[in-house]
C-alpha cells in the first residue's frame, strides 16, 4: 500500500477489456456523464442505452445502488438481452471497487463488448463518498479499454454544483440534446488522470479522542487493539475481523516498504468505525489497488486491493511528505 515507487498494491496486469493506460496513442475512452433533471429523463436515456447494448450484442452491467436505477430494474430487464445487476453490496458501496467490478465483468465477457450503466453519486450519499466517486471516475479513464467497454454515468442535476462541474471534468463524453459529444470541460490528456484538486485535499484530522498508536515491531498488539475497539463500538465479529485484516495489510506494508515507524488512529462515530494508517512512504501509481494483481506478479501488490474489497470506504492521500489511508466500516 505505501512506500515504494509504483506503490505496493499497484496492479500490473490488464484484465480482458481493461488495462492500465500508458502514454501511447489510443482512441478516446467511451466514458460518458449523463446529467438529468428528473427520473423521466433518466429512464429515457437509460433505456436507450440498454436498447443500444442489446443491438450491439453487448453484455450490460447495471450498478443499482442508487435509488433511481433500482426503481428501473424491471424496465431495463425487459429491453436488454443480457443484464447483470450489481447488488447493494457491490461496486457502489465502496467507490474504490468500481474499476475492479467493471474489469471483472469485462473479463467474464471477453468474447463481446461490455457496457456498464452506473450511478455512483446520488443526493443522499455522504459527501466523503461522493468525492471518492469523483476520484475513481477520473482514474477510470486510465483503466478503460475503449475498444470493448462503454460506461455511462448518470448525475442528478440537483447535486452540488461543484460535483456536477467535476463530473464534466472527469468524463471524456457528455450528453447534449440526446447526443454524445466530447466534454469541453474534460481535463484528462496524454494518459494522465484528471483527478480534481478537491479529491486530493488532505483528510481532516482525527478527533481528539481517537486512539493513536505508533507501530513497528509489535503488529500483533496493534491488531488486538483494533479488534477490541471495533467490537466495543458495535461491529459484529465478522466485520471486526475484516477491519483487522484490512488494517493488518496496511501496517504490514508500512513495515515492508518504508524505513520508519507508522501510526494508527482509530475512532468511532454513531454509524461507523474508522481507522487511519500514516507512514512516510509514497504511492506513485494512481491505479494502485484498483485492478486485482495476477498471483505470480512480482512484488505481490494485493494489499491495497484487499483493503478495498473489505471496507465500505477507503480514502488514500499520498505525496512526497507521506501517505495516509483511512478505512471506514459501517455499523449495523
Amino acid at each position: 500500500m505505501t512506500g515504494r515507487a509504483g506503490g505496493p498494491g499497484a496492479a500490473g496486469g490488464a484484465a480482458a477489456g481493461l488495462g492500465a493506460a500508458g502514454g501511447e496513442a489510443r482512441s478516446p475512452t467511451w466514458h460518458a456523464a449523463l446529467p438529468y433533471r428528473n427520473p423521466a429523463e433518466l429512464e429515457v436515456a437509460a433505456c436507450q442505452f440498454a436498447e443500444d447494448a442489446a443491438k450491439a450484442g453487448a453484455a450490460l452491467l447495471v450498478a443499482c445502488d442508487s435509488p433511481s436505477l433500482r426503481a428501473m430494474r424491471d424496465r431495463l430487464d425487459s429491453i436488454a438481452e443480457d443484464v447483470t445487476w450489481a447488488d447493494s453490496s457491490g461496486p457502489g458501496t465502496n467507490p474504490g471497487r468500481m474499476i475492479h467490478a467493471i474489469s471483472r465483468f469485462a473479463a467474464r465477457h471477453a468474447d463481446r463488448p461490455a457496457w456498464c450503466l452506473q450511478e455512483a453519486a446520488w443526493p443522499s450519499r455522504p459527501d466523503d463518498e461522493v468525492w471518492e466517486v469523483i476520484r475513481y471516475e477520473a482514474l477510470m479513464n486510465l483503466a478503460l479499454d475503449s475498444e470493448g467497454v462503454r460506461v455511462l454515468c448518470p448525475y442528478y442535476s440537483g447535486l452540488p454544483s461543484a460535483v456536477m462541474s467535476c463530473a464534466q471534468a472527469t468524463h471524456p463524453l457528455t450528453a447534449v440534446e440526446g447526443r454524445w459529444v466530447p466534454s469541453q470541460d474534460y481535463q484528462g490528456m496524454d494518459g494522465q488522470p484528471a483527478v480534481p484538486a478537491r479529491c486530493e485535499e488532505p483528510l481532516p484530522p482525527p478527533p481528539g479522542d481517537a486512539r493513536v498508536t505508533s507501530f513497528w515491531d509489535d503488529l500483533a498488539r496493534v491488531r488486538s487493539v483494533v479488534s477490541a475497539d471495533a467490537r466495543a463500538a458495535g461491529l459484529s465479529a465478522s466485520r471486526a475481523g475484516d477491519l483487522v485484516l484490512a488494517v493488518g495489510e496496511l501496517i504490514a506494508n508500512t513495515r515492508a516498504h518504508t524505513s520508519g515507524p507508522g501510526s494508527l488512529a482509530q475512532w468511532a462515530t454513531p454509524d461507523q468505525v474508522i481507522c487511519e494508517v500514516r507512514d512516510g512512504g509514497q504511492i506513485t501509481d494512481p491505479l494502485a489497488g484498483q485492478l486485482r494483481p495476477a498471483p505470480a506478479q512480482p512484488g505481490g501488490g494485493r494489499g491495497l486491493w484487499v483493503v478495498h474489497q473489505l471496507c465500505d470506504l477507503v480514502q488514500v492521500r499520498s505525496g512526497p511528505a507521506g501517505t495516509a489511508i483511512r478505512v471506514h466500516m459501517r455499523l449495523g
